[in-house]
């Protein structure tokens, strides 16, 4: 990076940590905030994953609040059951109170597939006029869940991500090889959010073959690839590569691999230890991201601590919260530590599509409580990412995954 770049670079992370103090003092005059009134590189700062927790509670109460109000108001049918039940929060700890959003009725959920059945647009909030752009989920057990974004939304969530990547270390010198479907969410914002931090993309042609992605990272110097590990089993319907994974590649030009990349960002599944293997022997960074169509990101590992590598990943504080979840008292608390639960989140800063303890089918253990880690990162670790076949039914039981 030239002198030049540098000095720009120092004046943004300025900026970003000078909004993000700002932000603070501005929450402390304040019980309710509208998340679209803060600028989206505010989310990029990474003092978030530095604050305890009860730190944490209080900076994101206000803008929880206003969702939670706005959830009521601009999607009613969705969460017209918070009124019959007449739920408020008073702090952060009543979220306690609020029932899952699932996609099937549970005894305690509130589920919506058989109405977006009906009318896809319920989950576009009334108060929303503008453009915007609709991101399906993989809809493996049925109809696919929409979720509408904003261009505002876009810039939260890849300034989001952007931070992510500083953690592995991926910046402006890096030549990035990206595999993933262009027309995915998921693709999109990993381009976007490694460019954000100065990096050179390539993004692959959906008619591009392994040869062909190898004979890219051999013409132009690529350092990180990025791309899923490939299909566990065959037929995966989850697969986002678009024919394009890392084990393809190893496949086709192992040789080059080994001798041009230096960072592999693998996402889709969790990482086999083939995969982690592979990685060690040729000493090469790998790490990950947790994210959905629905929310991105949700965690992430990093190359920093010996505690939060691989699959164990360190939650990130906004622009979603993320729980794991179990049953207990007629209540879904937190689990406690090395305990597996549901995984559910809340869009604390979005104008599209609001997700109040949104539990979309997956499971989590937690790893580690927040401070746990010896790189600096305070916010708990989850790991063993896993796709639950029936979640309701886990809900429905009262009890946790395990």
């Amino acid at each position: 990076m030239d002198f030049c770049a540098r000095i720009r670079r120092f004046e943004v992370e300025t900026m970003i940590i000078t909004n993000f103090e700002m932000l603070k003092e501005r929450i402390a005059d304040t019980d309710e905030i509208d998340p679209r009134t803060v600028l989206p590189d505010v989310w990029a700062s990474t003092k978030w994953e530095k604050l305890a927790k009860k730190e944490t509670e209080d900076i994101l109460f206000p803008f929880l609040e206003f969702q939670f109000k706005r959830s009521q108001s601009a999607m009613p049918e969705i969460y017209s059951a918070y009124i019959e039940r007449k739920i408020k929060l008073h702090k952060f700890a009543d979220l306690e109170l609020v029932p899952a959003l699932v996609k099937d009725t549970a005894n305690q959920g509130i589920g919506f597939r058989a109405k977006i059945q009906q009318n896809p647009y319920l989950l576009l909030p009334r108060d929303l006029k503008k453009s915007i752009s609709v991101y399906k989920s993989g809809g493996t057990r049925g109809i696919a869940t929409p979720t509408f974004i904003s261009d505002w939304d876009e810039a939260v969530e890849t300034t989001t991500l952007q931070k992510c990547f500083s953690y592995m270390n991926i910046k402006a010198q890096s030549k990035v090889m990206n595999t993933y479907n262009p027309t995915h969410k998921g693709g999109l914002w990993i381009t976007k959010a490694m460019q954000r931090n100065g990096a050179t993309v390539i993004s692959r042609r959906m008619n591009e073959t392994a040869r062909e992605i190898i004979q890219t990272i051999k013409h132009y110097g690529i350092t990180v690839l990025a791309t899923v590990q490939g299909p566990l089993t065959e037929g995966d319907a989850t697969k986002k590569g678009g024919g394009v994974d890392f084990l393809s590649l190893v496949e086709e030009g192992q040789d080059i691999l080994e001798e041009k990349i230096e960072t592999l960002f693998i996402t889709g599944y969790s990482l086999i230890p083939e995969v982690i293997s592979w990685a060690e022997m040729n000493k090469k960074n790998l790490a990950t991201v947790l994210g959905s169509s629905e929310a991105i990101p949700q965690a992430s590992s990093t190359l920093k601590g010996k505690l939060c590598r691989y699959n164990n990943m360190h939650l990130i504080n906004g622009p979603h919260y993320i729980e794991i979840l179990k049953q207990e008292s007629g209540q879904l608390v937190p689990v406690k530590r090395g305990e597996n639960g549901i995984l559910a989140y809340t869009t604390i800063a979005r104008e599209g599509t609001i997700y109040i303890r949104y539990a979309p089918g997956d499971s989590a253990k937690l790893v580690a409580k927040g401070g746990e880690c010896d790189c600096g990162i305070k916010t708990p670790i989850i790991s063993d990412i896993r796709r639950m076949d029936i979640p309701e039914d886990t809900l429905a039981a009262g009890c946790c995954i395990g």
